[in-house]
């Protein structure tokens, strides 16, 4: 098996002023790969804790990936260390300098001596080319070890990624001819995980040894199955048979599989039957629209909405009756059945989706306690609406009903069949 860690490196990611995206995108596409990836690490902008990390992470591991701190000021210190580390100096690179000019004279801008300074490189590394930024990647290899550095900005380090990284560790992992590590992921809703966990049974009834995790979230759960092969064919047979088992027993829940979650499911369903959907939303604050949106392309299937978050704007611009609201309360059955009818003819889509509910903390009553949430659903046949109890947490109750109107929709499409 071939150990991959990820290193990154900035103060910044260190104090939680920036969220590390980079190191999840790089596992997945590493382990998708089939190597085993070991350690995520972060450090500050320092030279003596980098070099220490190196030294701790190339002892346990084949390959590391660092990201961050590739920039031209004084803080950016990743380039000048590894310099140092694998003994190496420093030497002009024209490819790079001459793609900086460009880069810098397409957007009408003065390449300084800062910038310049981007064309020095370690003379022993791989160059791999950015064309999205100012700072190329890094490949060295020593010892058989591989140390790839790469831009900290996602743009630039997932198009180096692509480009040059992920054909290399494929290569090399084919060369290696050693066992690997495959996953897939099955995504369900619409069940909770110890229900779940009942209808599955047992991990040593599977047909195929394997590691078998469940991962909920308030989308719904995440089965992880991996295995271990000798190449991605064998893998691929054993995650096949184990995937048939499970499908036997929960296949009414399966929602996606591996990249294809609850959400993309949805969207694609709708596309696969050139369906359209607006959303009504109260007390999820366009958070339901937002996920609809997730994804390029989206304007094919998604309309619209409007945030009806007062009843002012429920009556007056959603239209919902103002004796509705009165006599039932902004979080009930009958209104949210209005909301959704009313959106749908609004935007004049096949589907209107709405929800209205207490997210809290504040709000609540003993009849209608925080995370009361009322989701409904308009078609052309229907108009209905299901009451769900969250519970007390704002964010949570926003997550969940979100989960709970795409789980709604996706039982929808799959009752329209094919």
């Amino acid at each position: 098996m071939v150990n991959l860690s990820i290193l990154t490196i900035g103060d910044e990611i260190c104090i939680g002023q920036i969220v590390n995206t980079n190191s999840a995108y790089i596992a997945s596409k590493c382990t998708a790969l089939g190597f085993n990836v070991l350690i995520h690490s972060i450090i500050p902008d320092k030279k003596d804790m980098m070099i220490a990390e190196l030294d701790r992470l190339m002892g346990l591991s084949d390959v590391v990936i660092i990201t961050g701190g590739l920039g031209p000021t004084e803080d950016d210190i990743t380039k000048a260390t590894l310099c140092e580390y694998f003994s190496d100096k420093l030497e002009f690179h024209q490819p790079t300098f001459d793609f900086l000019e460009k880069w810098f004279s397409s957007r009408g801008r003065i390449m300084n001596d800062l910038n310049k300074s981007q064309a020095y490189l370690p003379s022993n590394c791989k160059v791999l080319r950015n064309l999205h930024g100012t700072a190329p990647g890094m490949l060295f290899e020593k010892d058989g070890k591989v140390v790839i550095s790469l831009p900290g900005v996602p743009k630039e380090m997932k198009y180096i990624m692509e480009d040059s990284v992920l054909p290399h560790l494929k290569e090399m992992l084919i060369n290696k001819k050693t066992d690997m590590m495959l996953f897939k992921t099955i995504h369900t809703a619409g069940i909770f995980e110890s229900d779940l966990a009942i209808l599955i049974g047992s991990k040593s009834n599977f047909p195929e040894e394997c590691s078998f995790a469940y991962l909920p979230s308030y989308k719904g759960v995440r089965l992880r199955i991996g295995v271990n092969c000798q190449n991605i064919e064998e893998g691929h047979k054993k995650i096949s048979k184990i995937e048939s088992y499970l499908l036997d027993k929960i296949s009414k829940y399966v929602v996606g599989t591996d990249s294809d979650d609850l959400v993309l499911s949805v969207s694609n369903k709708l596309r696969q039957k050139n369906l359209t959907v607006a959303v009504a939303e109260s007390c999820t604050g366009g958070l339901l629209g937002a996920n609809f949106t997730n994804y390029s392309g989206s304007s094919d299937i998604f309309k619209g909405g409007i945030i009806a978050y007062s009843n002012e704007i429920k009556i007056e611009i959603l239209g919902v009756e103002k004796t509705t609201i009165d006599t039932f309360g902004a979080v009930s059955q009958q209104t949210a059945v209005e909301m959704a009818k009313n959106v749908r003819d609004k935007f004049k889509t096949d589907f209107g989706i709405s929800i209205t509910g207490i997210a809290g903390p504040t709000g609540g009553s003993p009849e209608k306690p925080v995370g009361t949430v009322w989701i409904g659903i308009a078609d052309e046949n229907q108009v209905f609406a299901k009451i769900y109890k969250f519970g007390e947490d704002r964010e949570v109750n926003r997550e969940r009903s979100v989960g709970a109107a795409f789980t709604m929709l996706f039982e929808e499409l799959i009752k329209m069949g094919k």
